[in-house]
């Protein structure tokens, strides 16, 4: 019976790859979560979160293929501001959370938050979240 839904499981989450980019980045803020250390929450949280915003601007200045100034303004905010805006909610929930008591409304908020938007920012920065029409058909 376990082992018949852990199969399931893995072939779920083989068939597309961005899947387990959003359960491993829900795995590591349940465990931040878990720990309570708000200094830990804080670096490491911010630390992946400027990984991933880092990963999304790189592989945005490759699809621009040579000078930035050829794309229409529309496109590059297209491009860059569905990241940018998730990785400032992504510190605000930080700062949520470290600055308010556990338990309180605004700490539970930016619990939500940051996982929601980490969640986000980890499949754009996967290789199956670049949004190409290769990694649709995945």
């Amino acid at each position: 019976m376990i082992a018949h839904a852990l199969s399931r499981l893995g072939a779920w989450l083989a068939a597309r790859p961005d899947r387990l980019t959003v359960v491993n980045a829900l795995l590591l803020t349940a465990i931040l979560i878990l720990l309570g250390s708000a200094d830990l929450f804080r670096f490491v949280g911010g630390a992946a979160v400027l990984l991933c915003a880092a990963a999304i601007l790189v592989r945005s200045l490759r699809r621009m293929d040579g000078n930035p100034l050829t794309l229409h303004p529309y496109d590059l905010a297209v491009m860059l501001a569905p990241p940018a805006i998730a990785a400032a909610l992504a510190a605000l929930a930080i700062i949520l959370v470290v600055g308010h008591a556990p338990g309180s409304f605004a700490h539970t908020m930016g619990l939500v938050l940051f996982t929601i938007e980490f969640a986000l920012l980890a499949l754009g920065a996967s290789d199956g979240g670049d949004g190409t029409p290769e990694a649709a058909r995945a």
